[in-house]
């Protein structure tokens, strides 16, 4: 695989890992909370930020902002990647953007769930976990697990995610696993109605 390949390839399975962002399928109230809290997550705009660490203890970060589900800027530790309906641009330090060789677009969106449908499959053992005080907050727990397939390497997961009174998830935390390795990630989720992405200067 190309280095930018395997650059955003990285960046992608590492989001898929932390965003805990997985399908809902089971009964009763703390499916329909998770359910409602995906379907306004996909219809706002906001900020993932995420802080993983794997099984060595080094730390990793990256930042997903969404302007909408199809128009996204990506922040990781080696690269930056924006990625919008009229191509995908990338730049690594503080260099400049740079179109790659190859589309990538089309990688971005088999992570990204776009609809309800895509985000209802593969998720188990939904379970409520009741109400938790996180960062002076009182929040309503929901956790699952999650076994899907992204740009076919396994990808598995035990996603907590946390859902604030206006039934928006705020926090996620997560321990996946893929391609042999296990991480242990926490994400805050904001939602800020400004965030604008468009094409690099």
């Amino acid at each position: 695989m190309p280095r930018l390949a395997r650059l955003f390839a990285t960046a992608l399975v590492l989001a898929a890992l932390c965003s805990g962002a997985g399908p809902v399928l089971a009964a009763g109230d703390a499916s329909s909370a998770l359910f409602d809290a995906y379907a306004k997550m996909i219809n706002s705009r906001c900020v993932a930020e995420t802080v993983a660490t794997d099984a060595k203890g080094r730390e990793s970060r990256s930042q997903v902002e969404f302007d909408t589900i199809n128009r996204i800027r990506v922040s990781t530790d080696q690269a930056s990647f924006i990625v919008l309906p009229e191509g995908t641009w990338m730049r690594t330090g503080g260099g400049e953007w740079t179109k790659p060789p190859i589309d990538m677009s089309a990688m971005f969106k088999r992570l990204v769930p776009s609809t309800l449908e895509e985000i209802r499959a593969g998720t188990r053992n939904i379970r409520d976990e009741g109400m938790q005080t996180v960062d002076g907050q009182n929040l309503r727990a929901v956790s699952y697990d999650v076994n899907t397939q992204v740009m076919g390497i396994d990808v598995s997961s035990h996603n907590t995610v946390f859902i604030d009174a206006s039934g928006r998830i705020v926090r996620s935390v997560s321990d996946g696993e893929a391609m042999g390795h296990k991480t242990h990630s926490v994400q805050t989720i904001r939602y800020d109605d400004s965030i604008r992405i468009s094409a690099p200067d």
